[in-house]
């Protein structure tokens, strides 16, 4: 019996200036009427799965030419560091 073959999603999706997704129209197949910045066809249903529920999670960005959908990462919150109180020195005096 033979494996059926994944299908492939297309994804359509409209960018703001730094590449955040705008909107994201995905489907197996799309009669997509408006124009789109970037199409993708994509495989993984996890990705595609994400990218439903949290679109606004992905950017696009341009690897030399090629465009890649990746997630965005979320900023690094610098942890606060404990200040060491500073000690004093105490001496006893020496009989």
């Amino acid at each position: 019996m033979e494996e059926q073959p994944k299908p492939q999603y297309q994804v359509f999706v409209t960018v703001k200036e730094i590449g955040e997704l705008s909107s994201c129209e995905i489907g197996v197949p799309i009669v997509r009427r408006e124009p789109a910045d970037f199409f993708f066809l994509i495989e993984d249903e996890a990705l595609i799965t994400d990218l439903k529920e949290n679109a606004q999670n992905y950017k696009v960005v341009l690897n030399g030419m090629k465009p890649e959908l990746v997630p965005i990462e979320p900023p690094i919150e610098a942890t606060p560091v404990e200040e060491e109180t500073p000690t004093e020195e105490v001496t006893t005096p020496e009989n």
